[in-house]
């Protein structure tokens, strides 16, 4: 099992872990975690397109929250676009391609938002139910990549993960 898979099913077990009254530190681990899952799970598939493993670590490491969540947002923003035109886009392959990339991003985007409320804000309180909702969307995120991962639209949003903004 690789490591994004390890981290969901680590966040899976924080959610269960006390059968009655679940403490807020493992619920709040339990949302962490599982964006830490698919944050590591876009950047692993990214660098499994370098050529050389032995710098596959390095170039892991280049990869900023901030900027993947911007990426993510634009991204979600045109697919909404898409589904959204005054011609709805026909079904077929490219329209299920586009709905699970609009999964990937806007998880993506909402986990990141819920990962630092879960981290920073002690006054929120979070229920099991909650957290088994975010952790299922993750879930789904991780089904939807799977689906698309080999196909030329989602090895094009994995390089923009890596793109920065650059200043005038």
């Amino acid at each position: 099992m690789a490591y994004p898979e390890d981290l969901l099913e680590q966040a899976q077990h924080l959610a269960k872990r006390e059968r009655k009254r679940p403490r807020q530190a493992s619920l709040r681990r339990a949302v962490s975690s599982s964006y830490y899952a698919l944050f590591h799970l876009l950047i692993s598939e990214t660098v499994r397109n370098w050529r050389r493993p032995q710098e596959r670590f390095t170039l892991a490491r280049m990869f900023e929250h901030g900027g993947m969540s911007k990426v993510c947002a634009k991204k979600r923003d045109d697919l909404r676009a898409y589904f959204g035109a005054s011609v709805p886009p026909a079904p077929g392959p490219e329209f299920d391609r586009n709905r699970h990339l609009l999964n990937v991003a806007e998880t993506f985007v909402e986990m990141l938002q819920h990962r630092q409320t879960a981290d920073y804000d002690g006054a929120k309180v979070w229920s099991r139910v909650e957290v088994q909702e975010r952790l299922d969307a993750v879930k789904e995120a991780f089904e939807s990549w799977k689906s698309v991962r080999d196909h030329a639209d989602a090895q094009n949003f994995l390089v923009t993960l890596l793109l920065r903004e650059r200043r005038p």
